[in-house]
């Protein structure tokens, strides 16, 4: 359109628009088109325009060369990020002059956006941007899991992926190795119980072990914790040496954690057994985390000499150590408040109702430099991904929260961070990895 000024509006975009079909996209395309112009000068005070699905904004990032064709001066811009689906796209030039002049749209383009397409059908939108606009997009690693509860890194390349009724499985290579590494199915008592956590020896290219906990019937048909080390050979986990067992576990649904920590021993948490007077007792390791040599001894240096390293903590559901303070933080699901986010030092949070805690990791990395130092928290119940930042001159003093991954891939059971520096997360059924 014209405005009342003196200048015209600017020529409209050619965009090779209204050919049959759709243009199909996954995400990161450009968009180009011709623009006529007298000259370069003219061209640099023109403006874009984008129409998407009829809904107008302003197009970012736009260029053009230096010398025009028969068509005119080549331009691109980043297409901007598209739900899945089919839409519709127009471009219009324009120019600020006591108002806007703006061109007429260009012919109509349409363009097909994919979706993160599972083994099911389902179609999951990869987009994920955070509160800053850094934008970040899921990768489907594998979908063939079924209830997942803890991810571990091994130094080969491959990932351990612990699921809740008792397997152990391998990701190689890109792909899921058809049988378990590890088959607990017929010890573990669902639902209350089921394989926890999984922990990787750091000095696992020498020993080979793996660490896992366990809730399983015990003597009397009781539910118990067991903590149990295997040697990895091949794809397979065997030669297991029970390290602690018969402690007691919450016949509610039981509740651990497990790590080694930058220390290089072993940080083990269970749940009170739905008794709440032994978290802050003592007499027993209930409720506590518990610090342990390799072989869940207790280490030298513990005065007195006990492995009860931190009290209170009713229903520990993961553990992580902060980057920049080196302070262990606890996550407990407190049924109560939706959960509890709980430093050694003492600092303590209630986690937002309804959150479930289900895992927690911080981002040390530097792939993602808006996540450096951020705890991470897997709200299974709140069907997102939960970011923390904290005040950089207080380590204990949390900022700024964030919800990611709002009803995206449903539960969010597990989060870690992988030697790549990439954020791996896990649905009821699938492991995505989130990444620029």
């Amino acid at each position: 359109m014209s405005g009342c000024g003196a200048k015209d509006a600017p020529p409209s975009p050619s965009t090779g628009g209204g050919s049959s079909g759709d243009v199909s996209v996954a995400g990161g395309e450009r968009l180009g088109w011709s623009q006529q112009a007298a000259n370069p000068s003219e061209l640099s005070t023109f403006q874009y325009a984008i129409h998407i699905d009829g809904n107008r904004s302003v197009l970012g990032g736009a260029s053009c060369g230096a010398t025009a064709g028969a068509a005119g001066f080549d331009c691109t811009a980043p297409l901007p990020t598209l739900a899945p689906g089919s839409h519709t796209i127009e471009l219009a030039a324009f120019i600020t002059d006591s108002g806007i002049l703006e061109s007429a749209r260009s012919p109509l383009l349409r363009v097909n956006k994919s979706g993160l397409t599972l083994s099911s059908g389902a179609q999951i939108d990869p987009r994920v941007t955070t509160v800053e606009g850094f934008q970040l997009n899921l990768q489907l690693v594998t979908d063939r899991l079924s209830l997942p509860t803890d991810i571990q890194f091994v130094p080969d390349g491959s990932i351990l992926i612990a699921e809740r009724g008792g397997a152990v499985r391998v990701v190689r290579d890109g792909a899921l190795v058809p049988e378990p590494a590890l088959d607990l199915s017929g010890e573990v008592w669902l639902p209350e119980g089921g394989l926890l956590a999984i922990a990787v020896d750091p000095k696992f290219q020498e020993s080979h072990f793996v660490y896992a906990l366990t809730a399983a019937r015990v003597r009397g048909g009781e539910l118990g914790f067991m903590f149990a080390r295997y040697r990895s050979v091949g794809d397979r986990l065997g030669e297991r040496a029970v390290l602690l067992d018969r402690i007691p576990a919450s016949a509610r649904g039981a509740g651990g954690a497990l790590r080694f920590g930058p220390d290089g021993k072993i940080y083990l948490a269970v749940d009170d057994a739905a008794n709440g007077r032994t978290a802050g007792s003592l007499a027993s390791y209930n409720g506590k985390v518990l610090r342990l040599n390799a072989d869940a001894t207790t280490p030298d240096d513990r005065t007195p000499f006990s492995p009860i390293y931190s009290l209170d903590h009713p229903l520990p559901r993961a553990l992580d150590w902060q980057p920049s303070s080196g302070a262990m933080w606890v996550v407990d699901g407190l049924a109560q408040t939706g959960g509890r986010l709980r430093a050694a030092s003492g600092a303590s949070y209630a986690l937002p109702e309804g959150t479930g805690a289900a895992s927690a990791a911080f981002y040390r990395g530097n792939l993602i430099p808006v996540f450096r130092d951020n705890l991470f928290i897997a709200a299974e119940a709140g069907r997102h991904l939960i970011r923390f930042q904290f005040d950089p001159k207080n380590a204990e003093r949390i900022i700024a929260a964030e919800r990611l991954m709002q009803d995206q891939i449903g539960p969010v059971r597990v989060v870690a961070m992988g030697p790549d520096e990439a954020l791996y997360v896990a649905s009821d059924n699938a492991l995505f990895r989130l990444a620029p």
